[in-house]
């Protein structure tokens, strides 16, 4: 029961942190660049990854439940990546990252 209430609570922040950063940015994140992402202040890059890691195809949240260990082991290497490639698709990197992540698990 406590997940879910943290999971909750940390979309919603999720939510809501992502719409304070899409004023700066009117780009979805499903268009973003690399560029856009290492763009972002550093504090709010694991919120921006969480938020896509959330999103669906069609660009709606679709999971209620956050990795956040995860999320800060993948935060590095996604940085390290867009820092190589900026022209490179966030959500791409953002995949691929995620995959070397769980196939180490």
């Amino acid at each position: 029961m406590k997940k879910q209430l943290v999971a909750i609570g940390v979309a919603c922040l999720l939510t809501l942190s992502a719409s304070s950063l899409a004023a700066g940015n009117s780009k979805p994140v499903a268009m973003w660049t690399c560029e856009d992402f290492l763009a972002l202040d550093e504090s709010y890059r694991p919120t921006a990854i969480g938020f896509a890691e959330a999103l669906n195809k069609k660009g709606k949240v679709e999971d209620s439940v956050l990795d956040v260990d995860g999320i800060e082991k993948v935060t590095p290497m996604l940085i390290d990546v867009c820092k190589k490639d900026p022209q490179s698709k966030f959500l791409t990197e953002l995949e691929t990252a995620w995959k070397d992540i769980k196939k180490d698990m």
